[in-house]
């Protein structure tokens, strides 16, 4: 319903009665306390009181014939697999048409899909072809000549099939993407019924193998093999394993070895924007194709490890392994990753920052260890996959029953059977064939 205008009345209240001079008046007691205050105040608080009742109310336009509902019966529209392998979400409901009255008459009844993106820097702030670009992505047609309906509740069952192409919805800060079922019914007399429906469409990537990384720090002979999963989720924590290799040198009777201080893990996401521009403003730009590019970094989780590692300087160059729990801030409100034709990008990011110092060590006593005054801040950095969980959901392609084509070959048949008309075959071979 559009928005509408309030009016309101506000109405002096009106002055109490005075008493006349006849009537006798009760004299004061000289202690007892000024009541004229208490009771102007009451006066003053029924007066607000009363202009408050009597604010005037909005005016409501006439009652519309019939009502529009979109109710969804498929389960969550989750397109597992990346862009390339995905083979889309199903969408089905049923758009549902409530007559109040005892009959109308539709001229126009449809229903779209529309894909709807949105850019927070556009081109022009004031342009709203800048900031909103809207896609039709299917529509429905229920009527193909005007019809009669009576008074009652009448369904149109609906279905699409969303290419697993689509982007996943997101609300970035730089850029939006939402998908929007809209129903509209016209009247002869143009009495326009709408309504929309927002769908909330996931991307889920399943889980493969971990993946091994290999970063090596000259000029020391330090190199971390670090050891991450395939695939991270916004709720729930993930490990890492790392192992530093080549921390120690022996020099005759002394040893010269890495050990690391102290450790910080930083999960950030960034967010990159091409905001194109409408046809309008493409000269604000230098032509069609070019674009404003806008960037965003944010921190989804900091940690600081300071011990959890195991020193060994016995085997040949030393190693060091840890293994340690990484998680998202709830808080943050983490995004997945995107990657929209729209412009929008969305990656994340793990940035590892390992403090090592250097020391002596006498192989003699151990205990001897003298700092030589060396630190080095080892920085490393991984791409990590944010995705939702697939859970127990499967691809609709597979829940479907199997088509012809799929069906497998029947059993082989038999061979053709011949009467036999040789001489009769003796007992025990008879026994034999049964």
């Amino acid at each position: 319903m559009p928005p509408y205008n309030q009016s309101f009345t506000f109405s002096r209240p009106q002055p109490s009665q005075r008493t006349s001079s006849t009537e006798k008046t009760p004299q004061a007691h000289p202690f007892a306390r000024p009541e004229h205050k208490i009771m102007d105040f009451f006066l003053h608080k029924e007066g607000k009181e009363k202009r408050r009742s009597v604010s005037g109310s909005p005016k409501l336009g006439p009652a519309k014939p019939a009502k529009l509902e979109i109710g969804i019966e498929s389960p969550p529209l989750v397109m597992y697999g990346s862009v390339a392998n995905s083979t889309g979400a199903l969408l089905s409901g049923q758009l549902i048409l409530s007559v109040t009255d005892e009959l109308v008459k539709l001229q126009h009844f449809e229903m779209q899909l529309l894909a709807k993106a949105t850019t927070k820097k556009p081109v022009s702030k004031d342009c709203p072809d800048c900031r909103t670009q809207t896609t039709e992505l299917f529509r429905w047609k229920f009527l193909s000549e005007p019809a009669r309906f009576p008074k009652g509740s009448h369904s149109f069952p609906f279905s699409y099939l969303l290419p697993g192409k689509l982007p996943a919805t997101t609300n970035s800060t730089l850029g939006a993407i939402e998908y929007i079922l809209a129903a509209k019914a016209i009247t002869p007399l143009q009495d326009t019924m709408l309504v929309e429906s927002p769908l909330k469409v996931y991307r889920a990537l399943v889980p493969g193998n971990d993946r091994t990384s290999l970063r090596i720090f000259p000029p020391t002979n330090l190199a971390a093999t670090v050891i991450l999963p395939s695939v991270i989720h916004p709720i729930g924590d993930f490990n890492v394993q790392m192992r530093l290799s080549g921390c120690c040198e022996t020099e005759g009777i002394t040893q010269r070895r890495w050990r690391i201080r102290k450790m910080n893990s930083r999960i950030e996401e960034h967010t990159k924007m091409i905001s194109p521009p409408c046809p309008k403003h493409v000269h604000k730009v230098g032509g069609e194709g070019k674009g404003i590019l806008s960037n965003d970094v944010r921190a989804l989780g900091v940690q600081d490890f300071k011990d959890g590692w195991k020193s060994d300087f016995d085997t040949a160059g030393g190693l060091i392994e840890m293994e340690f729990p990484l998680s998202i801030k709830p808080i943050a409100s983490p995004i997945c990753d995107v990657d929209a034709p729209n412009g929008l990008e969305i990656t994340h990011k793990l940035i590892l920052e390992l403090i090592v110092a250097e020391e002596i060590v006498s192989l003699k006593n151990t205990k001897l260890v003298t700092p030589t005054g060396t630190a080095r801040v080892l920085r490393m950095q991984f791409v990590l996959v944010l995705t939702e969980r697939s859970g127990l959901g499967i691809s609709w392609d597979e829940e479907q029953p199997p088509m012809y084509d799929d069906v497998p070959a029947s059993p082989p048949s038999y061979a053709k059977m011949v009467d036999y008309e040789g001489e009769p075959l003796p007992d025990d071979e008879l026994a034999r064939l049964t």
